[in-house]
């Protein structure tokens, strides 16, 4: 009897802890987007410690939402185990409290964290969202420390993509927030098409076009970035992608810039990955990013890797990248 009673208190306590943290996250990011709207719109009227508070906010709302997917994960299955118990009954509501919340919450989130199609870390995948659906994603890269000529840093990308139908998605990225210094906010519409996938061979091929369009403490007025490429995917739950890029002059260095552009993707088992891309060039976008892919949930993604520098990593050109996904239907 006192093992089924501490059972039934800990999964409370998960339940718990999952709504709690789920709150925290959604109120987090929430506050964290309205003090960089703020910063956006008055600029240097707003003190620079707001701007790095809704840095570190924006940044905070991701392990938050991920450990909460943890914590309701760990509540789910111990009430499956014991469903026929009645006696096991006090998880169960603060459990859908809490997932209704964090939709509730992200779906207002929405609107503002506006972004583009799916990637591995920052090279496009292969896939396209299907007619209707709608994926939302916050990416965060930060340095910590200062090193030998590059300075400890943050920037955030929020994006949303939604399927249109025909293997098409379009969505849209707003890139350009750095703490610290002054901010270059970029509104990039995107759009994806995959004219080819294949039934049995794993082959697939995807067109895609970025529009760049700076709307504060601007260095151009448009640019454009547009690749192809193709993906393999293996039996072994393995995909490798490769592919070509080109962008128009100033989005990423002061003249256009061409390369290419791979990804390698590993299932290690159903919920984690390892996952690694690669922009050839040396350039803003020049990187090497390894990492992992973690499932928390069937609505969330999370993915942690480490972005090299094609040119200067010993002089501190890398730096760590968080980010967060979330699919609303």
């Amino acid at each position: 009897m006192r093992r089924v009673i501490n059972q039934k208190r800990l999964r409370q306590w998960e339940a718990a802890g999952g709504a709690f943290c789920f709150l925290a996250g959604i109120g987090s990011a929430l506050v964290g987007s309205l003090l960089t709207a703020g910063v956006w719109v008055v600029g240097g009227a707003i003190h620079p410690w707001l701007h790095a508070a809704g840095t570190v906010l924006l940044i905070a709302a991701i392990p938050l939402i991920l450990f909460a997917g943890y914590c309701l994960d760990w509540a789910e299955r111990g009430q499956e185990k014991t469903i026929h118990d009645p006696h096991q009954r006090g998880a169960a509501p603060l459990t859908q409290i809490a997932i209704i919340a964090g939709v509730t919450g992200l779906a207002f989130l929405a609107p503002a964290a506006l972004h583009a199609q799916q990637t591995i870390f920052n090279v496009p995948t292969t896939d396209v969202l299907d007619r209707g659906k709608v994926y939302a994603e916050l990416d965060v890269s930060f340095k910590p420390t200062d090193s030998a000529s590059v300075d400890k840093f943050s920037a955030f990308v929020p994006r949303v993509v939604v399927g249109a139908g025909n293997r098409i998605e379009i969505g849209l990225n707003i890139t350009g927030n750095i703490q610290p210094g002054a901010d270059s906010t970029t509104l990039v519409p995107a759009f994806k098409w995959k004219p080819y996938q294949g039934k049995d061979n794993g082959v697939a091929i995807a067109i895609g076009d970025h529009l760049f369009f700076p709307v504060r403490n601007r260095a151009y007025n448009a640019g454009n970035y547009v690749y192809a490429e193709i993906s393999k995917t293996f039996k072994s739950d393995t995909r490798i992608t490769a592919g070509g890029y080109d962008f128009t002059r100033s989005v990423v260095a002061t003249a256009n810039r061409a390369g290419g552009q791979f990804g390698f993707e590993q299932a290690l088992n159903k919920k984690v990955s390892f996952a690694a891309d690669w922009f050839t060039g040396k350039h803003a976008a020049g990187y090497f990013t390894p990492g992992v892919v973690f499932k928390v949930g069937p609505m969330v993604t999370g993915y942690a890797g480490y972005s090299i520098g094609n040119q200067n990593p010993s002089g501190g050109n890398h730096f760590f990248l968080l980010e967060l996904g979330y699919n609303f239907n």
